[in-house]
């Protein structure tokens, strides 16, 4: 099978998780949106940033390691499997211990009992990372895909129950414990991985002498992502808090998405050719353009309908949310740009380089996070789109070293699909500047923008335009014919 039927096949059942999994999970995060309170998001925006760090750990690095170990066998998955059980059972009880010293930190003593609840997320994850990458390295994005979205409608609908039933941050707290859950589950019944009594401490050693710089640089960049949910809750308010919760509802899932696929499906193809440099770089640009034609328009439309969506979705109890969702939605349309770039140090072998740039990008960082922090919450968020731009210069410098891949060219490959984006974007925006009841502004946004993209392309003919307006011809093609 070639690089792009894989990739196109890949990416149809990811897109197609994408969809429906997160479909699912953004519905019922607007249900919940009207139910419950600002304040309730606030405080599970807390714990998810804990949750975030620690499951960085568990799963970030010998992961990684796995899926690049061409030749990797079942004392492997076992010696992998136990390290991070330990790993999950061993930060659960930290978490456990230490909920009553974090409540007081933030003055919020509900946040004890639910840091004891939330915890068991980390065991239950442990228990899935060698079935997720065992079915990542065969490229088994279909059953992936199937057990996510399952997972989320089963969950959403207990979470919308609990919702209604007034059990407010505790519906929440169900909605994030029994997606991960129900997901170890029907990946163990299905994938039929059982783990033998094997642990080799040769595998482990050469596993982790690749795999922890991974790690440090996968809980630096974690550490990076999350801490804004401690600053806001911490200096701000659980109220501030929620209404940033609540923009990052409309962006954070599509664009940490579009980008966890294009990882997914880059990494374990593009290692493949580790050893071809001519054959890497082919591969690599084509991800490149991939990323820029789906990712730009995707969040400048976001951005663009951000008024509406919300106000329209979640009423305007929200509409503070309006603006926080504009700016993320400039830092998310780099993120897949940023993950092609440090997965090809990692393919090429370079971990130890990848954890110095994480070093190096969060030191600029800090100082950024603080200054900003003794402004507003508008202000750390325009810091978040400067260090992006920063980042994604100092992520793609080794790439010219490594494929002979400079900044012009990458720049050259990818300025038509920003163009049409931010033509399709003014459009959308310009709509939003009239007078008119919110449904028919979010309609007239729509079609205008589809119509603008389609239009554009079509003059413009790109290769990647092409190739997948052909697939979904033929997709609809044949289920005329059925």
């Amino acid at each position: 099978m070639s690089l792009k039927v894989k990739a196109v096949n890949g990416f149809s059942w990811t897109f197609f998780e994408m969809l429906f999994s997160q479909g699912v999970v953004f519905i019922v995060g607007v249900i919940l949106a009207r139910i419950l309170t600002p304040e309730d998001f606030g405080i599970i925006g807390i714990i998810t940033a804990f949750l975030a760090v620690s499951n960085s750990i568990i799963e970030g690095g010998l992961g990684t390691a796995l899926l690049r170990k061409l030749d990797a066998n079942n004392v492997d998955f076992n010696t992998v499997f136990y390290t991070n059980l330990i790993l999950g059972v061993a930060l659960y009880f930290l978490l456990f211990f230490t909920s009553d010293y974090l409540a007081h930190f933030f003055e919020i003593p509900i946040l004890s009992r639910i840091f004891k609840y939330a915890g068991l997320i980390m065991i239950i994850n442990a228990f899935t990372i060698i079935h997720r990458t065992i079915l990542t390295r065969d490229l088994n994005f279909k059953l992936l895909a199937l057990i996510s979205v399952v997972s989320s409608i089963l969950s959403g609908v207990v979470a919308i129950f609990l919702a209604y039933n007034n059990y407010g941050v505790w519906s929440l707290l169900s909605l994030i414990i029994l997606k991960p859950l129900i997901n170890a589950i029907l990946l163990w019944y299905y994938n039929q991985w059982w783990p033998g009594f094997q642990f080799s401490k040769q595998s482990f050693l050469n596993l982790f002498d690749y795999g922890y710089k991974v790690l440090l640089s996968g809980l630096i960049n974690t550490i990076y992502k999350n801490i804004y949910y401690v600053i806001i809750g911490k200096f701000f308010s659980p109220s501030s808090l929620g209404y940033y919760t609540r923009a990052e509802q409309f962006q954070g899932p599509i664009s940490g998405n579009i980008t966890r696929s294009i990882g997914k499906i880059s990494f374990p193809i593009l290692s493949t050719f580790q050893n071809d440099k001519g054959k890497l770089k082919s591969g690599f640009i084509k991800f490149l353009k991939f990323s820029v034609f789906i990712n730009f328009p995707v969040m400048l439309s976001i951005a663009g309908l951000a008024k509406p969506l919300i106000l329209l979705l979640i009423g305007n109890k929200w509409e503070t949310s309006i603006y926080y969702l504009q700016i993320l939605c400039v830092s998310g349309m780099l993120y897949p740009l940023h993950i092609l770039h440090l997965n090809l140090l990692l393919i090429k072998g370079y971990s130890n380089l990848q954890l110095k740039l994480e070093v190096i990008k969060k030191i600029i960082l800090i100082p950024l996070i603080v200054i900003s922090a003794f402004i507003s919450i508008e202000a750390m968020l325009y810091g978040l789109v400067f260090f992006s731009i920063v980042e994604l210069f100092i992520n793609s410098f080794y790439t010219k070293k490594i494929i002979n891949y400079s900044y012009l060219e990458q720049l050259k490959d990818t300025i038509p699909a920003i163009l049409i984006a931010t033509l399709t974007f003014l459009v959308i925006f310009s709509i939003s500047l009239l007078k008119i009841s919110l449904f028919y502004m979010l309609l007239l946004q729509v079609v205008s923008g589809l119509l603008v993209f389609i239009l554009i392309n079509e003059i413009l003919k790109q290769e990647i335009y092409l190739e997948i307006r052909t697939k979904i011809i033929k997709f609809l093609s044949s289920i005329s014919k059925s």
